[in-house]
């Protein structure tokens, strides 16, 4: 029933994680019961086990895949392209183009489902970490500095605010990763003396009187 053991246990791993969520776009639920999820993909639950500790975890494969696609999309581009088209590209690659339906189906189940949200919410923190060093260089930056991490934390979040945004109101999932991004780069947060300024106005100073 097992696969055959010179497939490497990431391999496998990884074929496991899509076969499942293959199965929960199927059905329609992720809440199925660990026995007919192996059953139906062709492994023991002995082995279901070995390769996820939980249930929730057989969606995590599939998010690293993600991960590695987004962030060798970025890596292998043209080192002329400009960094905006670099991250669109890398979108496409993990999230869109030959996978979109995949993206579109799966998610609102694994959204709907809170240990599988959490599972996804540890990949885009896991995710943001990987990517720094792959987008440093394309920005000037040390991969380890604090501003390479910005970067990172910006993709990594329109990419959360994107795929939330496809779930809850139907939205384009690209074009708000596209104009989440942007607003990241123009600035969404004030600079720290403006934001000063604005905390002063919010809240002046009031002087006692003298005597």
């Amino acid at each position: 029933m097992d696969r055959p053991v010179s497939e490497s246990r990431e391999a496998a791993r990884l074929r496991a994680s899509e076969q499942s969520c293959e199965l929960f776009i199927a059905r329609g639920t992720t809440h199925l019961p660990i026995s007919e999820i192996a059953e139906t993909i062709g492994i023991s639950q002995r082995t279901f086990h070995r390769y996820f500790p939980a249930k929730a975890e057989c969606v995590s494969p599939l998010f690293d895949w993600t991960t590695r696609r987004f962030n060798d999309a970025i890596i292998e581009a043209d080192p002329d392209e400009a960094p905006y088209g670099v991250v669109r590209s890398a979108f496409r690659a993990g999230l869109a183009g030959g996978v979109a339906d995949r993206t579109q189906a799966l998610f609102p189940l694994v959204f709907a489902d809170a240990e599988m949200w959490s599972v996804f919410l540890r990949k885009v923190h896991d995710g943001e970490r990987t990517l720094a060093p792959a987008l440093a260089p394309r920005l000037g930056f040390a991969a380890e500095s604090v501003s390479a991490r910005a970067a990172a934390a910006a993709v990594a979040s329109a990419t959360r605010i994107a795929l939330e945004a496809m779930v809850t109101v139907g939205a384009d999932a690209e074009d708000v990763f596209l104009q989440t991004v942007s607003a990241f780069a123009a600035g969404a947060l004030p600079a720290a003396d403006d934001l000063s300024r604005l905390r002063a106005a919010a809240h002046p100073v009031t002087r006692q009187p003298a005597g």
